[in-house]
């Protein structure tokens, strides 16, 4: 028997279309974690110092702080699962739902949108972004007792009647909604599966009561113009362009066609059907809605029942109704589908299969084995059950996501022009590679059908909406793929694919990994009059366009990427057969090297820039901006950094940038500099690119302490930002983001609203964390010669076993430190057998291996 809103009930407690899962745990309580000096040691003279956050920060006890989330959320671990307690969130807490044509985001309350391929231009219904009431619209169910004319909605939003017991949870690609209301209970179920372009609202109904019930169900969206960008500026004509008509399969069909569409050949007929006979619909959302009023009061269904409109121009929905009649203690399940298809003929075969009895239940099992299948590629079990929760289940979700969207639309980003940032999708592949290499082959595909012929790729592109890409010139997006491909040859073994012809952007084709080398060129070519690579447009940081508009300044950072490239590139070359190739990038690396260890220190540090006028930035001679995070942890990621100085910068990050709610992108943040008439960012003081908690950028600094050996203190910069110890430590009504997917960043102390985190979901976070977690504090990385085995752990735990699919077999992995260190391998032992080294061949002839790995 569980608990809802304080009130005991035993009717809901399943999961899906289909029975099965467990019930809902209580959340699990947070381990320890190794724990940093409150009061950091004075830097040198003149230099940035700490600003740490104040434990705990804002008068609230850490204890307090997890007792006030088990109000909101709890996770089943068991189930994959988070579930919500409450409505009022701070934010909508998304999921996204998916077959990877067919989408939506759907929040804890049911609010959200769909879209087909593209939510550019096939958005196919509205989500008021930053408008209130928030969180609207969404795909709403109403259920209304025909006898009183009452009613409510499973979601609890948006009906002014709200349910007497409720809860939703969000699962691995679906959502589900649980309430009760007048003896009705009512379970509803969103899902978009593999068989049809939809999405699936299951409804199950049970009349726990002593009486009959009558009801009238309807299913409503609000139909958006598609083409989001052009519905703001020309909505007064194209709504004169939009139909919505009835079929006579029962089914209401959308038909978007305006003047000068990009694509109307490819824009697909939207259909909103049931299962269930109708007895009424409506496609007009004023006759559905009714003047001056909104979701939560629709004047159809206070008047009487839906009004049979349909338009021929207009503002269009799909709204169906359902009539129910549940004799005392029946259960009946009702579904309603809002899909795509391309024609007439389409739409009526989606129809027909949609009814079959058994779609439904057959849909939602396949979305489930799917997913069960994607995420046995890899599993653990760690000390830390927070972290487990992260790597088993949420990390490898949220970066499949970012996989599909890349930084396309959230609750963040409306979704108008983003389109596929290329050097976003190069890393978002770095997490997907483990779970399904062949998905990430096609995307280093589309990427590099991106590139120029002289090496360098397009900023953003439009694969779906055909415009004209981003052609802005940065430092670095090139470059990104070579580590991509390098990690799929790691998983795969599969040098064949190195030769693989690709197109370039302005025409002509080569293999691929001469893409790659083209690209290492490119570089080679744009070297500033210090020998470091020109900035360009930017590099990573995407504010330094200001430092380089003359086009004189050069990036010290890029010079730190472009070593690691280097690094991968030797072993591309061998694996593509031009072993030459390797002494080449041998000097370029050693060039680069020497120059970051010379101009590029800074006595405690590593610079970042320089500027157009050959000052540094990064640098202790200036009041602002003087440490930056990126060149610390990549002079150790790429190796470059000589071994005290490694040591030194990675001090500095933990004495000067790190808080208890992550590491600052950089330190003092900028107000003036270079000049107060023309600053280096319009970033308030410790928000985004200004000494916030850029996430993104901490997951450097986890495999940078790795690499130097230090676990304790990698450890310390993973836990604190896995999301809901986050959230522990700031408060849920000041972190406000979802505390089971990363965010993009964090304000950070030099901002009166410390913690706020800001832009989950779709983020580079995803991927370089579950990167940092598995490869690095785990130590678990493909290589080219087979599996390496090199963790750097607390020196707290005593071990922890890991199962990875790699190359055909499975690898039962324990990890036992009695000893009690952050690293350093004693012996490997595979099926008993003592290993040579630390890097586990393949084994292709076997199911299975067991490893042991001691400290």
């Amino acid at each position: 028997m569980s608990k809802i809103n304080g009130e005991e009930q035993t009717d809901m407690n399943t999961n899906g279309p289909v029975p099965s899962a467990a019930s809902a745990s209580s959340a699990p309580s947070a381990s320890s974690a190794p724990s940093a000096s409150s009061t950091p040691p004075a830097g040198p003279s003149g230099r940035a110092q700490s600003n740490k956050a104040v434990e705990p920060p804002y008068g609230v006890s850490l204890l307090a702080r997890t007792n006030e989330l088990d109000q909101y959320f709890a996770f089943n671990d068991e189930a994959r699962e988070v579930e919500f307690k409450r409505h009022d969130m701070p934010t909508p807490w998304l999921n996204y739902l998916s077959n990877g044509t067919f989408h939506t985001m759907l929040s804890h309350a049911g609010g959200g949108l769909s879209f087909y391929k593209s939510p550019q231009i096939w958005r196919i219904t509205r989500y008021r972004f930053f408008h209130l009431p928030t969180d609207r619209s969404g795909p709403y169910i109403y259920l209304q007792d025909a006898g009183t004319g009452s009613y409510w909605c499973p979601t609890y939003e948006p009906a002014f009647r709200k349910a007497q017991e409720w809860r939703s949870s969000h699962g691995m690609g679906y959502t589900r909604f649980e309430a009760q209301a007048d003896e009705l209970a009512a379970k509803t179920v969103y899902f978009v599966g593999p068989y049809e372009n939809s999405l699936i609202w299951n409804l199950t109904l049970t009349n726990n009561s002593s009486e009959v019930k009558e009801l009238n169900v309807y299913a409503y969206a609000e139909f958006g113009m598609m083409e989001f960008m052009r519905e703001l500026q020309w909505q007064c004509y194209n709504k004169h362009q939009v139909s919505v008509q009835y079929h006579d399969k029962e089914a209401l069909i959308y038909k978007y066609g305006v003047e000068n569409q990009p694509k109307p050949d490819e824009t697909p007929l939207v259909y909103m059907m049931s299962d269930a006979p109708l007895a009424g619909y409506d496609g007009d959302r004023e006759e559905f809605i009714g003047s001056y009023r909104s979701e939560s009061n629709p004047a159809a269904i206070e008047q009487g029942g839906c009004t049979g409109s349909t338009i021929l121009g207009g503002d269009p929905c799909g709204a169906l109704q359902v009539r129910v009649r549940l004799a005392p203690g029946e259960t009946r399940t009702v579904n309603f589908f809002l899909g795509t298809a391309m024609n007439e003929a389409e739409i009526e075969r989606a129809i027909d299969q949609s009814r079959e009895a058994d779609f439904v239940t057959r849909s939602y099992a396949a979305l489930q084995e799917n997913w069960e299948h994607y995420l046995g590629a890899w599993s653990c079990e760690l000390p830390d059950q927070d972290a487990q929760r992260m790597l088993n289940t949420w990390n490898p979700y949220q970066s499949q996501r970012n996989f599909l969207f890349s930084r396309n639309i959230s609750y963040y980003a409306t979704g108008t022009f983003r389109g596929v940032g290329y050097r976003d999708t190069a890393q978002d592949i770095l997490a997907v590679v483990p779970y399904d290499p062949e998905a990430a082959k096609d995307k280093v595909r589309l990427l590099l059908g991106q590139q120029y012929q002289d090496g360098h790729v397009n900023h953003y592109f439009f694969p779906n909406e055909g415009w004209d890409p981003v052609t802005s010139i940065h430092s670095d997006d090139h470059l990104w793929t070579a580590l991509a491909v390098w990690d799929i040859l790691a998983e795969t073994g599969d040098a064949e694919f190195l030769q693989e012809n690709i197109p370039f952007y302005d025409g002509g084709e080569a293999p691929l990994y001469d893409h790659l080398k083209r690209a290492v060129d490119f570089t080679v070519s744009n070297l500033g009059p210090n020998g470091f690579p020109l900035m360009l447009r930017s590099d990573w940081n995407d504010q330094l366009f200001r430092v380089c508009r003359e086009g004189r300044g050069e990036s010290i950072w890029t010079a730190m990427q472009f070593g690691t490239v280097l690094l991968r590139m030797k072993d591309l070359a061998a694996a593509s057969g031009y072993p030459e190739h390797a002494a080449d990038y041998d000097r370029l690396y050693g060039e680069q090297k020497s120059l970051v260890n010379t101009l590029g220190w800074d006595g405690q540090w590593f610079r970042r820039a320089v500027m157009d006028d050959g000052r540094y930035l990064g640098t202790a001679e200036h009041e602002e901006a003087q440490i930056w995070l990126n060149a610390q942890t990549w002079a150790t990621l790429s190796g470059m950094a000589e071994p005290d100085k490694g040591l030194k910068a990675m001090d500095s990050v933990r004495d000067i940038l790190d808080t208890e709610l992550g590491i600052r992108k950089l330190h003092p943040s900028i107000t003036n500099f270079p000049d107060p008439a023309d600053p280096l960012t319009n970033y308030n003081k410790g928000t985004g690119e200004n000494g916030a908690v850029f996430c993104h950028a901490n997951t450097w600094a986890i495999i940078a302490e790795c690499m130097l050996g230090r676990g304790d203190q990698a450890y310390k910069y993973y836990r604190q930002l896995i999301p809901n110890i986050a959230m522990e430590q700031a408060g849920i009504r000041r972190y406000k983001a979802e505390p089971y997917v990363y965010a993009s960043n964090l304000f950070g102390p030099e901002s009166d609203r410390f913690g706020l985190a800001n832009v989950s979901w779709l983020t580079g976070t995803a991927a370089w964390m579950y990167v940092a977690a598995t490869q690095y504090i785990m130590g678990i990385k493909p290589v080219l010669a087979g599996l390496s085995i090199n963790p750097c752990i607390p020196s707290s735990w005593e071990g922890f076993s890991v199962t990875r699919r790699f190359r055909g077999c499975e690898y039962e992995i324990t990890v036992k430190n009695n000893s009690r260190v952050c690293s350093g391998v004693r012996e490997i032992r595979v099926d008993g057998e003592l290993l040579e080294g630390t890097v586990i061949p393949p084994y292709p002839g076997r199911g299975s291996v067991k490893v042991e790995v001691v400290l």
